[in-house]
């Protein structure tokens, strides 16, 4: 069902019932894919690192090493008030992140969240550029540290490098869960497109493989491409700061990052807002995406990935407000222009809606696109109805 409604000026607004639902049916297919073939052993066994990481009462991670390693630099510094734990101490299932201690004082706009000297980080060497997103160098050196293990001189990061779970992102998963992606995208006809993630011819093969001539059969440069691919600031690795999760939510985001003008500079980690004991502290993984306002200024990173890109690059379907853009003729070889892109966003009144945002009218899908969507929509449903009777056969199996 497609209602207008009132528009901001130079937007067209849609507000769309039903829709929240099959977008979390879509969601909860790619998770159960994504979980089912992830693989939770990590690659410490490979390596020469021991030393267990340290805990809180909960026994949740705290990185009370990495804070007392990156202090112990004069360029180091991690505010006070800083703590990395679960949002709900001692349950498994909660994510891990950076939070304000409920205990501490607030972190004010302006403060410095963490400042992580050169040092510190995994980088290209000399060849670092502030303006270079990718680089092979930085992902063979991320592969070296990790060979080190606990003889890194950045060992307590690396160490929390090891423990990070394989198969997160579809260009790792199996061939079975590859394929079952592809059919829920339709072959290729919905985003995001098979050459940014399917085997042999998604980014791992034309970056790492191809492009850096990477060994396939090395498992640490396997997980170091990954690990780049899904923690990296272009192609920094920098402690702490990665484990900031992510948000575009204007109420929830609160962090400007800045990267190093030259090699040897330190990353600072900056509140934007102040930021309230027990509060979270969010990062945006694509914050100059098409839907964002902010200030360019303010995006020096490669951050304008739209939600697809999001999950190919780091493994999740980010919550709203979502960037899309939809090609019916993806796959023709027709010159037809026919990409629609909009943005998603919850609407303030009615939790089962959505609220679509084009920049212009004649951006807007016209009739065919409508049939397109409708088609990709009713298809989705059957596959998810025949999801779930297998799921029920497989238990009555047991």
């Amino acid at each position: 069902h497609i209602e207008a409604v009132d528009k901001p000026k130079g937007t067209v607004r849609v507000h769309y019932k039903a829709l929240t639902k099959m977008r979390h049916s879509l969601v909860s297919i790619q998770w159960w894919v994504c979980l089912f073939h992830c693989c939770i052993l990590a690659i410490a066994s490979e390596t020469s690192s021991s030393a267990p990481l340290p805990t809180d009462e909960h026994g949740d991670y705290n990185g009370a090493d990495l804070i007392e390693w990156i202090n112990s630099h004069p360029q180091g510094d991690i505010h006070p008030s800083l703590r990395i734990g679960r949002e709900i101490p001692g349950d498994a299932t909660s994510l891990l992140g950076l939070f304000v201690s409920s205990s501490a004082a607030a972190i004010e706009k302006g403060d410095i969240i963490a400042q992580i000297p050169w040092d510190h980080m995994i980088h290209p060497d000399t060849k670092y550029k502030k303006s270079k997103f990718f680089s092979c160098r930085a992902i063979y050196n991320i592969a070296k540290e990790l060979k080190l293990g606990d003889k890194s001189s950045r060992a307590p990061y690396v160490r929390y490098l090891l423990t990070q779970p394989r198969g997160i992102m579809p260009g790792e998963w199996t061939k079975a869960g590859q394929t079952f992606l592809s059919t829920i995208l339709a072959n290729g006809a919905l985003p995001p497109y098979e050459d940014t993630w399917k085997s042999p011819h998604g980014l791992y093969d034309t970056e790492w493989i191809d492009e850096c001539s990477g060994d396939e059969d090395d498992e640490v440069q396997t997980a170091a491409y990954w690990l780049a691919s899904s923690r990296d600031e272009d192609t920094l690795m920098v402690p702490i700061y990665d484990m900031a999760n992510h948000s575009n939510d204007p109420k929830k985001l609160n962090t400007l990052s800045y990267k190093p003008n030259e090699p040897g500079d330190a990353f600072r980690f900056v509140a934007t807002r102040n930021i309230l004991p027990g509060e979270q502290i969010y990062n945006s993984y694509n914050r100059c995406n098409a839907c964002s306002d902010v200030n360019e200024d303010d995006c020096e990173t490669f951050s304008f990935y739209r939600t697809p890109d999001v999950f190919v690059h780091f493994g999740f379907v980010e919550d709203y407000p979502q960037n899309w853009e939809f090609d019916p003729d993806h796959e023709s070889s027709d010159d037809d222009d026919r990409e629609f892109e909009f943005c998603l966003q919850k609407d303030e009144e009615d939790d089962d809606a959505l609220d679509a945002y084009f920049d212009e009218e004649d951006d807007m899908p016209n009739e065919d696109d409508g049939r397109w969507l409708r088609g990709h929509l009713k298809r989705l449903k059957k596959l998810k109805e025949a999801k779930e009777g297998m799921e029920k056969n497989l238990v009555r199996g047991e």
